[in-house]
């Protein structure tokens, strides 16, 4: 094949790499502020492509989730599930093309966090359909994918979940099973140590408390059998309050954008990128973006495009939930936007690697066309330029961080009313509910968003 014709065919694969998801998530996230969620869905399905298809069932299986469609929101997540695990075999072609274009082209396969807090999004959904055990099948299902991830992905810092785990002791504790309940709870408990170094987030106050109810319940302690089973057979009375457990989701997840950087390149680069291995000149030369180089031997000024997340944090900082005369203010458990920095800074040093070796190689390739041919020389600049973009894919209807609000209440049909504020404790915005049920000895879940 001659050159010309290569780098015609090559432009035409690259096409389907260079237009940015992030191109559609700034009308797609506006549509979310309005609770627009049908108008959300249909600018979503804009950016529906061979690569993007991971995103489109991610964004769907949210969206129809906020909607109450329970079955079809699981429908989308599982379809999701699928998908993920079939990309993790990777398509040799479209890797290849990812080398000689930009990573945008390649089939977004999900980050850990977002795969697990799918199974998050499907137990509640199995929950309100009156599906415990369905419920508890997810969170069984999370902590294996999280046992796999400790295995295979390395010195990545999101290797464990501290709020899956959490959730799981409350699921498995509100249905009898104190034994799990004790086990996830330890493990929660673990989790959020490491949390608190890692991710900047502390173990809700209530956790410790937790292991010790069910302790008591397992040394024969908690006679009123407080939380004990969701369907309490009829010879047991039951008695006393129940609880009501809230997860407010909070604004959105940090939005991933492009940052370029110029890094030096001298000749001794470019002919050891002819007879070395590429990628170890581009391990050297990702080594000098913090060092400084004598000007006037770079042979070349390599432009490097990068994912980063954009800086962002919401305006509300704490829910108040009130409930006749009580008032609980509630803390954060989950914090996706500093899991999505820390783990895009892990894989930063693989991806930037990845990309200087792929600049280089193009570089390489301009230069040797260009000695052949001005015009063919031309154009392999051209599609050098008009290709080199970072990936900036992520599911950006994420909340930014989940936090928990537990209420006793008596049993009955009560009224609840959240209150978002900022840093100042002025309030922001206030949702109620309605009719929601307290059955005695009983926990009632609710999780709701605030996308402010």
């Amino acid at each position: 094949m001659k050159p010309i014709y290569y780098i015609v065919l090559l432009i035409a694969v690259s096409l389907h790499g260079c237009t940015t998801y992030a191109h559609f998530s700034g009308d797609f996230r506006t549509s979310l502020r309005t609770r627009n969620y049908e108008d959300a869905r249909a600018k979503i399905k804009k950016s529906k492509k061979r690569g993007n298809q991971l995103l489109y069932l991610l964004e769907n299986g949210l969206l129809t989730h906020y909607q109450g469609h329970y079955e079809t929101s699981n429908r989308y997540f599982a379809e999701a599930e699928r998908l993920s695990d079939r990309l993790y075999t990777r398509s040799v072609s479209r890797e290849a093309a990812a080398f000689v274009t930009n990573d945008a082209i390649r089939n977004y396969r999900g980050d850990s966090f977002e795969m697990v807090a799918v199974h998050y999004y499907r137990a509640l959904n199995y929950w309100y359909l009156g599906l415990p055990e369905d419920a508890l099948v997810e969170c069984r299902k999370a902590n294996l994918k999280l046992d796999q991830y400790a295995i295979h992905n390395g010195r990545t810092s999101y290797k464990n979940d501290a709020f899956i785990h959490y959730i799981t002791g409350l699921f498995y504790e509100a249905t009898g099973e104190f034994n799990d309940a004790r086990v996830s709870y330890q493990h929660a408990q673990d989790a959020y140590s490491y949390y608190e170094k890692k991710f900047h987030t502390a173990p809700p106050q209530t956790i410790s408390e937790d292991l010790e109810q069910v302790d008591n319940i397992l040394n024969g302690e908690g006679a009123d059998m407080r939380f004990a089973s969701l369907t309490i057979l009829p010879f047991v009375q039951p008695a006393g309050n129940g609880e009501l457990v809230i997860f407010s989701e909070i604004g959105f997840i940090p939005r991933k954008v492009q940052e370029e950087i110029d890094l030096p390149i001298y000749e001794e680069d470019i002919k050891r990128g002819k007879d070395d291995k590429i990628s170890s000149v581009a391990t050297e030369i990702s080594r000098r973006r913090h060092r400084v180089y004598p000007i006037r031997d770079v042979d070349y000024w390599l432009r490097v495009t990068l994912p980063k997340y954009e800086a962002i944090t919401p305006r509300t900082k704490r829910i108040f939930i009130r409930a006749g005369d009580r008032t609980v203010q509630t803390q954060i458990v989950q914090n996706y936007a500093a899991i999505a920095k820390t783990s895009l800074q892990d894989h930063y040093p693989r991806i930037m690697i990845r990309t200087i070796a792929r600049g280089l190689v193009k570089y390489i390739a301009h230069r040797e066309a260009k000695d052949e041919n001005e015009v063919l020389g031309f154009f392999v600049n051209l599609f050098n330029i008009s290709t080199e973009i970072a990936d900036t894919r992520s599911w950006v209807s994420l909340p930014h961080n989940i936090q928990i609000g537990r209420l006793e209440l008596p049993p009955g049909t009560h009224t609840i009313t959240l209150e978002a504020r900022d840093a100042n404790g002025r309030i922001i915005e206030t949702e109620t509910f309605t009719n929601i049920e307290i059955k005695p000895g009983q926990r009632t879940f609710l999780n709701h968003r605030i996308y402010q």
